[in-house]
């Protein structure tokens, strides 16, 4: 009789179990199935290079599950993947754009704090940006400025040396007249 309750009892709680487990896959929403397989090949694509690939694998998942969870995840990742340096079509704009979109939802935030850093460091990266281009800009400036100062001393350099030339060849032939007079004045020795 014990064995008959125990092997009773096992296969209650086997079944209970059973139905544990098929209540909960019942119950995971699609998103959540979905954004493992999206995310997975968002990151594959974007270890491969194909970075355009991954964030329009992401940009879809937001957009067929808007208000879900995971699709607010998305935005994160899309930021994360838009701030990789060897994304060359990433741009510190965009990712912050993304990573605010991403903190304005207060409904839940998984990354918040990885997402709050991002933010500064694309904030941060941005104005570098900034300073460097304006940086280069005034540089260029300078550049062309003492460019021109050199041309304009280089034209007067060349219309000294064309007057000098002038006054020497004016030296030379009043100097020729001198000869020549002297040369015609002086006797000739008999």
């Amino acid at each position: 009789m014990r064995v008959l309750l125990r092997a009773l009892a096992m296969a209650f709680l086997a079944s209970v179990l059973a139905a544990c487990a098929t209540a909960v896959h019942r119950t995971m929403p699609p998103a959540a199935g979905e954004w493992i397989y999206v995310l997975g090949s968002a990151k594959e694509a974007a270890a491969e290079g194909r970075y355009s690939d991954a964030d329009r694998a992401l940009q879809d998942f937001m957009l067929a599950y808007a208000g879900a969870p995971e699709a607010r995840e998305a935005a994160y990742w899309r930021a994360l993947l838009t701030l990789d340096p060897a994304n060359r079509g990433g741009d510190t704009r965009s990712a912050e754009k993304q990573l605010e979109e991403y903190l304005r939802d207060t409904a839940s935030t998984l990354h918040r704090t990885e997402a709050l850093t991002l933010d500064r460091l694309a904030s941060l990266i941005d104005s570098l940006g900034r300073t460097h281009r304006i940086s280069i800009s005034s540089s260029d400036a300078a550049r062309a400025e003492q460019a021109e100062k050199a041309d304009q001393r280089e034209a007067e350099l060349q219309k000294e040396i064309q007057r000098l030339k002038e006054q020497l060849d004016k030296a030379t032939a009043e100097l020729e007249r001198v000869k020549k007079r002297l040369s015609e004045k002086t006797p000739t020795p008999h």
